[in-house]
């Protein structure tokens, strides 16, 4: 195993994140679908935006308009991916390319901060089909013809396309139904209006699944999708999809093998399984259930909540088992473990997408990219 420095750190595999976006783009391209690249769980990394440039996606989307500025230097269109605080409109003006937005309110603010700077701004007008997130509820025609019309007629704006979302707050699955309603809703309004919208952007990567299942509505052709060519996870059934980048373990863990964090041993002992004395809770006020499995073969980890939760990352080596964490340290059994670990090696770790996330954002986790597919 050899001994390492400045763990725990997080190695991200480029050139496979190149080579699933870029599969990506091939497969939708087939039912005329252009993706929306989401860049939001690296927390605004630009290795990893530029990565799934190369694989073909010429627009990357971020949540947050802190990373959008992380990104400047990239030749790509940039777009918040969600609707703007009146507080960001000077910022989402500057350093967006698009934002998501169905509120005249902010849509009159983008327009005048668009003429101060003297820049265009493009909308993704949201309608909620459901999920109960962003966008004018479905129902409400009236309401979104309004705001279709005024948006079309304000100065320095103009509308990049329409959609909606899923699988989000709501845990809406996106059906063919649900597909159907929104197209047969957009083209009512393309008729009222005699204006047909370039984008029908139908939902994240959750959508895909209807693609997948070979079901698909031909006036839907733009998708905003991260998790696709992440983890390579087809996630509404839960599968692998072929040809994508993976972990090898059980896709109901949702893991990927293209980010491994990797975290130094800092004791291995034997100690009892139970605690011994009265039981109280946590730092975190949690109460914690115990199996007395006797004497054991323990390690303690250079990472702990703070980093990330035990539950959203699993050991490489299957025959290490996860007992738990505090603030910074991770305590793991190796009595069954097929390598004889020692302090000052390392164990590595898949993880999920919440995992991920977290460890993204952590400043203090060192970041390793490697280039190539092996």
């Amino acid at each position: 195993m050899g001994f390492v420095h400045n763990t725990p750190k997080l190695e991200i595999h480029l050139g496979k994140l190149e080579h699933n976006a870029r599969l990506e783009v091939e497969i939708l391209a087939k039912y005329g679908v252009t993706v929306m690249g989401v860049n939001k769980v690296f927390n605004g990394m630009p290795e990893t935006a530029q990565a799934i440039i190369n694989g073909g996606i010429t627009t990357i989307a971020e949540a947050r308009i802190a990373n959008l500025k992380k990104l400047q230097h990239l030749d790509c269109s940039k777009c918040l991916l969600r609707t703007p605080t009146l507080s960001e409109i000077e910022d989402t003006v500057l350093f967006a390319d698009l934002s998501l937005c169905s509120d005249l309110i902010t849509i009159r603010a983008l327009s005048k901060e668009a003429v101060r700077q003297n820049k265009a701004h493009q909308l993704l007008l949201m309608i909620d089909m459901g999920d109960l997130r962003e966008g004018i509820w479905f129902e409400d025609y009236t309401e979104i013809v309004a705001t279709v019309r005024e948006a079309m007629a304000l100065p320095h704006l103009s509308i990049y396309g329409i959609g909606t979302n899923f699988s989000c707050y709501g845990m809406v699955i996106p059906t063919i139904e649900h597909l159907n309603l929104f197209v047969a809703l957009v083209e009512r309004i393309e008729s009222e209006l005699k204006f047909k919208f370039n984008y029908l952007s139908g939902g994240n990567c959750t959508s895909y699944h209807l693609i997948h299942q070979g079901v698909w509505n031909p006036r839907i052709n733009h998708l905003r999708i991260g998790g696709l060519h992440q983890f390579g996870i087809e996630y509404v059934d839960m599968k692998y999809v072929n040809g994508f980048f993976h972990s090898e373990k059980d896709c109901k863990l949702a893991l990927s093998n293209l980010y491994l964090l990797k975290a130094e041993i800092i004791q291995v002992f034997t100690k009892p399984t139970m605690p011994f004395g009265t039981l109280g809770v946590d730092a975190f006020l949690q109460k914690k259930t115990f199996v007395d499995r006797g004497r054991r073969k323990q390690a303690l980890l250079s990472f702990g909540k703070v980093d990330i939760d035990y539950r959203n990352c699993a050991p490489q080596d299957d025959s290490i088992m996860i007992l738990g964490q505090t603030s910074d340290h991770t305590l793991i059994d190796i009595e069954e473990a097929v390598y004889d670990y020692k302090a000052g090696e390392q164990v590595i770790f898949e993880v999920d997408y919440t995992g991920l996330l977290s460890l993204c954002a952590q400043n203090e986790i060192e970041k390793n990219f490697i280039q190539g597919r092996s």
